[in-house]
């Protein structure tokens, strides 16, 4: 039999192993296969051990040795069974090999970004009750985070232990199906980012299906331009490692760190975010560079109509598949597919996969919409997280029932396809109803020389109404006219109207996309943008042109004190 079988036949049988899950698959991989030998992760950025072995690739064997010796290593600072980790480690492979070792010895990493803001890490820990920080020479605490950690431990990643010490006779450690696994935090768009569980059996609904569907092409290769500190980075690095997947793991998630490893590596496959095609989109690439692209994986938000379009242009004959789902869900609930011929709608998040038992519209009391009506998007599915670690008030606060709050407005059209308009906290209170900023983004894409727009409500107190702010960023070498915005918004049916009060609309191009606010992802946090926009029009106003190049109101400049 060939390799090619004989690899099928151990998918197979690892599909049939009712035990399998995220916290046993590198195990039960490499019991079955073939080639285990065969390296099959390949590293844009080296990993070192604590010992001081430096890896560019990783074949399963080596992958288990690797993850063997930092078990060793955990279990000789004295972590045991039981004990929750705080990874704090570089992009890249990292946080999957703390993850692997970590759960090899029955203890749960928590893992957390390190683009987060040293006080953010700090709050986050001390709210959770977090006692142990690992961190490497990229993300080593610095003085101020240092400093509000005082009683947490912490453990330099690349220091090897003098204690030698052997591993258990049970390791590695069995797995139930409500063990949890892994805790990820959510991107903070809102407040202090949330610690989210997920166990082993519940995380692995849906990626059964990937030992049988995923490979389309005997020659498939990925490259992951998602965040590896995140549970759907973790989602595609488990996926690589249950197929043998030759792929490239990305540490520098930035537009042209991606495209240039992209035309270099030439994968079938390209996984990523929202942000990550916005940055692709910003490069003003060659139609048809990125030929060897079949397929693009998109996951978290829904991706704009403009960005994906951009894509298949760079992978004609691509399909790019947008699974909508937010990480208290765990996988992506929602489908929808677009080829270069036939980009989906706007704002459509397609239907509910196979494993959603249902989804449903709801008022703000929780009463089930008709079709056509708008209102909050809940969820019942196996795969939604157990809930937030040690906060069940907020955990009992995201859940109706069954179902599970997204925190999106949307709703249901007759022929059951399912829309996102908006996150529910960036709807934008306007004095003639509720205003949809992700709907008006993709509406104000479609001037020509407009790369990305990000639309907020800043909050004009006394009155209890927000200013709609369209923020332009031009695309490269383009210059914006701002009252071309302003026309193609009064379009909108909120604004093409006499009475519109003054300075009920604003727009404000971009001098330089650095200065806006992002997450640890790369999101734009519009949470941030909303609570600093006054200060930066008052800048403006003063003749700083280093954030704002120009601002335009639908009435006279207002009079400064």
């Amino acid at each position: 039999m060939d390799i090619v079988a004989l690899k099928r036949e151990a998918r197979e049988e690892l599909y049939e192993d009712q035990e399998l899950g995220c916290g046993n698959f590198l195990f039960k991989a490499r019991e079955l296969s073939p080639t285990s030998e065969t390296p099959f992760l390949f590293l844009e950025r080296p990993f070192v051990t604590p010992f001081g072995e430096t890896f560019t690739e990783f074949s399963l064997d080596t992958l288990y040795a690797t993850v063997k010796s930092l078990a060793q290593w955990y279990i000789s600072h004295g972590v045991k069974e039981g004990d929750i980790i705080c990874t704090f480690v570089e992009n890249g492979i990292g946080h999957f090999m703390h993850y692997l070792a970590l759960n090899s010895i029955g203890a749960t990493v928590a893992i957390i970004n390190n683009k987060i803001p040293p006080a953010v890490v700090a709050q986050y820990m001390t709210q959770n009750g977090f006692k142990t920080l690992v961190f490497d020479r990229a993300s080593e605490p610095n003085a101020k985070l240092a400093a509000s950690l005082n009683g947490i431990r912490q453990i330099n990643a690349e220091e090897a232990s003098s204690r030698v010490v052997n591993l258990p006779a049970d390791w590695p450690a069995k797995k139930l199906p409500d063990d949890v696994v892994m805790i990820c935090h959510s991107s903070g768009t809102t407040a202090t980012p949330k610690a989210i569980l997920y166990t082993h059996g519940q995380h692995f609904i849906a990626k059964r299906e990937r030992l049988k569907e995923f490979i389309e092409d005997a020659d498939d290769r990925m490259v992951t331009g998602m965040p590896p500190a995140h549970s759907a980075g973790i989602s595609y690095l488990m996926t690589a490692v249950m197929l043998e997947l030759p792929t490239l793991v990305l540490s520098k998630l930035t537009g042209p760190s991606v495209a240039a490893n992209v035309m270099q590596f030439k994968p079938s496959i390209l996984t990523g975010f929202a942000q990550t095609w916005t940055s692709l989109a910003e490069q003003d690439l060659p139609a048809g560079i990125f030929s060897s692209v079949k397929r693009f994986y998109n996951t978290g938000d829904t991706p704009h109509h403009k960005h994906v379009s951009k894509m298949l242009r760079l992978a004609p004959s691509a399909r790019f598949t947008d699974g909508y789902g937010s990480s208290e869900l765990a996988m992506a609930q929602f489908e929808k597919v677009s080829t270069a011929n036939d980009v989906a709608s706007k704002r459509c998040v397609g239907r509910p996969r196979w494993f959603v038992d249902s989804v449903i519209i709801v008022d703000a009391s929780g009463k089930p919409l008709p079709d056509g009506e708008v209102g909050y998007i809940a969820i019942k599915s196996p795969t939604l997280t157990p809930g937030y670690h040690n906060q069940p008030i907020l955990t009992q606060l995201g859940r109706l029932g069954a179902y599970w709050l997204t925190g999106d407005v949307g709703y249901k059209t007759a022929e059951g396809d399912y829309y996102q308009l908006d996150r529910s906290y960036d709807v934008i209170t306007t004095p003639f109803g509720p205003l949809y900023s992700l709907a008006t983004e993709e509406f104000l894409q479609t001037i020509p020389g407009v790369h990305d727009a990000v639309v907020i409500g800043a909050n004009r107190f006394p009155l209890n109404i927000q200013s709609t702010v369209a923020v332009i960023l031009p695309e490269r070498g383009q210059t914006i006219d701002p009252n071309v915005v302003l026309v193609k918004l009064r379009d909108l049916e909120q604004f093409d109207r006499d009475d519109l009060p003054p300075f009920g609309l604003c727009v404000a191009v971009v001098a330089d996309s650095s200065k806006i606010p992002v997450g640890c992802t790369g999101k734009v946090l519009k949470r941030a943008l909303r609570d600093s926009f006054w200060g930066m029009y008052r800048a403006y106003t003063l003749g700083d042109r280093n954030v704002f190049l120009d601002v335009l109101w639908n009435a006279p400049t207002p009079i400064e004190s």
